[in-house]
C-alpha cells in the first residue's frame, strides 16, 4: 500500500470515528457517495436528523407539521424551510392527507353498512398522526361515526419512547387509541386483538415498503388479509423512481421504489382488489387503496 493510499485510509477512519462531529461525518458520507452537491442541506437540523435516522416517527411528524426548528436561529430556520419544501416532503404531507381521507371514508362506509363499530389498525403507527387525523376529521364532520370507531396502533418502537408519546398526544386530544409495542412480523399481539375484538375494517400500513423486501411485504399483506373483515380496506404506500437531483437526492437515496407492475400483483395474490391510487405529484409517493372482497 502506497504512502498516499495509507494516508487516505487513516484520514477516512479518523473522519468516520464516532468522536468526529456528526455534521463532518455526514458531509464526508455525502461526498464519498457522489452527492457532494447535497452539502447545503447540512445547514438544516431536520436534514441532519433524516440523514442520521431516516424517516422515523419523529422526523416524519416534523415533516407533517411543516414547521422549522425555531431554536436553530434564522439561518437554521431558512435551511429547514428549504428542506420542508422539497417535493419529497410535500409528497409525504399529501400522503398524510390522502390516508386520513381514505380512513375517514372507510369508517363512514362501514357504519353506514350497518356495522355496530369500525375497527381500525395502523401498523407501523409511529406517533399515530393518521389515526388522530381521521378521528379529528370524523369528530368535526361525522360525530355520530366518530364515537363508533375503535383504533389500534402497533409499532416496533425499539427505544420505547415513541408509543408513550403517541398515547399522551392521543389522550390530550381526547381520542381513545390503544397502542401496542410489537415487531410486525411476530403477529402475536395483532392476531390476539383480531381474535378477541373481531377482524379489522380498515388497515393502514405506511412506510412498510421502506422496511421490507418485496417478498417480505407479500407475506405481511397476506397476514393483513387474514385479519381483515370481508369488504375491509387496506391502505399502503409505494414509491416511484424519479429524477431526484439536487438537495432531495441526498435524503431520498434509501427509499426503495416499486412500479405498478411489481406492486399490484402482490396485492392480487393476497386476494385483494386494487381500487385506486393517489399519486403525490413530484414527491414520488403513491398511496394505494385495496379492498378485500365481501
Amino acid at each position: 500500500m502506497s504512502a498516499l493510499t495509507l494516508a487516505r485510509e487513516r484520514l477516512r477512519a479518523r473522519i468516520q470515528s464516532p468522536s468526529t462531529p456528526a455534521p463532518v461525518r455526514m458531509a464526508h458520507g455525502l461526498v464519498e457517495s457522489g452527492q457532494g452537491r447535497c452539502l447545503p442541506i447540512l445547514s438544516s437540523a431536520l436534514a441532519r436528523e433524516i440523514l442520521t435516522r431516516g424517516y422515523d416517527a419523529r422526523n416524519l411528524a416534523r415533516v407533517y407539521a411543516n414547521v422549522p426548528t425555531p431554536e436553530r436561529g434564522l439561518l437554521g430556520s431558512v435551511a429547514d424551510r428549504m428542506v420542508l419544501e422539497l417535493p419529497i416532503h410535500r409528497g409525504l404531507r399529501e400522503r398524510l392527507e390522502a390516508a386520513t381521507g381514505e380512513l375517514t371514508a372507510a369508517a363512514v362506509m362501514q357504519i353506514r353498512s350497518g356495522e355496530r363499530e369500525c375497527r381500525v389498525l395502523s401498523t407501523p403507527c409511529g406517533l399515530g398522526c393518521e389515526l388522530t387525523g381521521m378521528l379529528e376529521r370524523l369528530r368535526a364532520t361525522r360525530p355520530e361515526v366518530a364515537g363508533r370507531v375503535r383504533c389500534w396502533g402497533v409499532d416496533l418502537d425499539p427505544e420505547g419512547t415513541v408509543l408513550p408519546e403517541a398515547s399522551w398526544n392521543a389522550r390530550c386530544a381526547g381520542h381513545a387509541i390503544t397502542f401496542l409495542q410489537e415487531d410486525l412480523r411476530r403477529h402475536r399481539g395483532v392476531t390476539a386483538i383480531a381474535a378477541q375484538e373481531g377482524p379489522f375494517h380498515a388497515v393502514l400500513s405506511l412506510g412498510l415498503t421502506q422496511q421490507l423486501s418485496l417478498e417480505e411485504l407479500a407475506q405481511e399483506i397476506r397476514f393483513f388479509t387474514g385479519i381483515m373483515a370481508p369488504g375491509a380496506t387496506l391502505i399502503l404506500d409505494r414509491w416511484e423512481k424519479l429524477d431526484r437531483s439536487g438537495l432531495a437526492g441526498g435524503l431520498s437515496a434509501r427509499i426503495p421504489c416499486y412500479s405498478t407492475g411489481q406492486f399490484h400483483p402482490v396485492l392480487r395474490e393476497a386476494g385483494l382488489t386494487v381500487e385506486r391510487e393517489h399519486a403525490t405529484g413530484e414527491g414520488g409517493c403513491v398511496l394505494v387503496v385495496a379492498r378485500k372482497p365481501d
